[in-house]
């Protein structure tokens, strides 16, 4: 009967212990969640920020006082033609 009894609180700790280890597994995962959602929400405000940053209006009038760059005329740009491989003796 003693051994019974024992077997049965074994058997009843190892299931309190499983499921003490399962529940703080969960607590950790959830947060872990959250950073995730976290993060992903901070990657999409980064990408705005890239986006606006690299824009022509923002990143051209940053060329144009910091280098002093400026977008060219008509004659100023050559277009050159490309030659393929094959026809180069």
């Amino acid at each position: 009967m003693g051994l019974t009894l024992g077997a049965f609180v074994l058997v009843a700790l190892a299931i309190v212990w499983r499921r003490t280890i399962g529940i703080s597994e969960s607590e950790r995962l959830a947060a872990l969640d959250a950073k995730r959602v976290t993060l992903e929400g901070e990657r999409a405000r980064l990408d705005s920020e890239i986006r606006d940053a690299s824009a022509i209006g923002t990143l051209g009038a940053a060329v144009e006082h910091r280098l002093g760059m400026h977008i060219p005329t008509d004659k100023q740009v050559v277009i050159l033609q490309r030659t393929r491989r094959d026809e180069n003796p």
